[in-house]
């Protein structure tokens, strides 16, 4: 055996011996990449291994705000009375993440929502009952999340009885409030049929506690209340209808939320007497692409009887609300009749540039114990948004507030106040 062939000879062993240990190796998987999914929309992706599709957005917000008040103090306060002399609302940050889950089941779509939020606590002096929460606690919240299967819809998202404030960022008065209810729609042929069942103490609504407060001795100063609200859910219905350059909507709802107090005849002690309540409303958009291509005019209206945050006099975007939280509360429960109603125009400049124009008013009139008392009210506002960039907007908002408060009692003086602010932010959406 020369060398030669002895060197074949350990060359063919080597390579017989690799190949028996490469057919011992594992085989290493498919990398299973993230894959785009088009069965609800742009920005959906395959959550990997799973038929579920999954879209994440957001925003980040940056703003500022100035204003004044004017009138009676007592009435509407100062714009920002820690600091009497200061017409500035100060910095705020505000932060959210939007998380979509959506698949396709024999029941029909199977979708979970969540857009959770967080918030820099600067209120000083100013802002709703959330923003001292947040400012207390510096603790991102829950801003809207449902479930929804088919026709079933159910969670904390807007309230079925809205039609929206307007184009601009403030909004005119009336119902907008968040709350948590289970709702059932039925759609065919452009029109939609609703209805819901909805937690009414999302609604800025209380019940008055009965017995003495904070278990202290009945007297003028601290008198004691028996009885209350039933907390009972509030029932809305709506029917829809869209076509063409039409999208409009009728709502009406029955609610518990007002109670009357009254005299029980023992000395400083009251009944509250929960009252039943209902509510109309309508809602039309045309879209006005013939005229300028993007214009848009919107206008609803709301009547009420016993349920003041159906029609803007308490709730979300309202006349208490803009009088001050503590009043807010007061008004949900108040018993009387109210109505208000809003037009809104958005004027299309560029494809990066719009405006709008919007007007509303709002009236009370009480009665039982608030007999003889009125609230007369209206806003115009104005507003201005910017986009540079694709998914940042650079917003102004104006508007002018006008309330005043009557009574028929001579020993009640009347209120009137007054006030105007701006809202300058920045928005980066993705």
């Amino acid at each position: 055996m020369n060398f030669k062939t002895l060197l074949l000879g350990a060359a063919a062993a080597m390579i017989m011996a690799g190949g028996a240990q490469a057919a011992d190796l594992t085989v290493a998987e498919p990398v299973d990449y993230v894959k785009v999914c088009d069965a609800f929309g742009t920005g959906f992706f395959y959550s990997p291994g799973t038929d579920t599709c999954i879209k994440v957005g957001g925003y980040v917000k940056f703003g500022t705000s100035f204003g004044d008040r004017g009138g009676d103090k007592a009435l509407v306060g100062s714009f920002n009375p820690d600091y009497s002399n200061s017409n500035w609302g100060n910095f705020y940050t505000e932060a959210s993440i939007q998380l979509t889950a959506s698949s396709v089941t024999e029941y029909g779509n199977l979708t979970g929502w969540i857009d959770y939020r967080a918030k820099t606590g600067n209120v000083r002096g100013s802002g709703d009952v959330n923003d001292y929460i947040n400012a207390s606690t510096n603790s991102a919240y829950v801003d809207s999340a449902y479930l929804e299967l088919g026709p079933l819809k159910a969670g904390y998202f807007t309230s079925l009885f809205d039609f929206g404030r307007g184009y601009d960022d403030t909004g005119m008065f009336g119902s907008d409030s968040t709350t948590d209810h289970i709702q059932l729609t039925y759609a065919v042929n452009g029109f939609g049929l609703a209805v819901s069942v909805e937690d009414q103490r999302d609604r800025s609504s209380f019940g008055q506690a009965s017995g003495t407060l904070d278990g202290n001795p009945i007297s003028p100063t601290n008198p004691a209340y028996y009885g209350g609200q039933d907390n009972v859910p509030d029932i809305v219905g709506a029917v829809t209808y869209a076509s063409g350059i039409f999208s409009a909507k009728v709502a009406g709802a029955w609610t518990h939320q007002a109670v009357s107090i009254t005299p029980s005849g023992i000395p400083n002690t009251f009944d509250v007497d929960a009252k039943d309540g209902w509510a109309v409303g309508g809602g039309l958009e045309v879209a006005l692409d013939k005229f300028s291509a993007g214009d848009r005019f919107f206008v609803s209206a709301a009547y009420g009887d016993n349920a003041n945050s159906y029609t803007g006099i308490a709730g979300g975007t309202s006349v208490a609300g803009f009088i001050g939280p503590i009043r807010n509360y007061n008004a949900a429960a108040s018993t009387g009749s109210s109505w208000s109603a809003l037009a809104s125009y958005k004027h299309v400049w560029t494809p990066q540039l719009w405006s709008s124009l919007s007007g509303g008013y709002a009236q009370f009139s009480g009665k039982d114990e608030l007999d003889g008392t009125t609230v007369d009210a209206w806003r115009a506002g104005f507003n201005t948004t910017y986009t540079p960039v694709k998914g940042l907007d650079v917003v102004g908002d104006v508007f002018y507030t006008d309330v005043k408060l009557k009574n028929d009692n001579p020993t009640i003086a009347d209120e009137s106040g007054n006030g105007w602010t701006f809202n300058l932010f920045l928005k980066r959406s993705w």
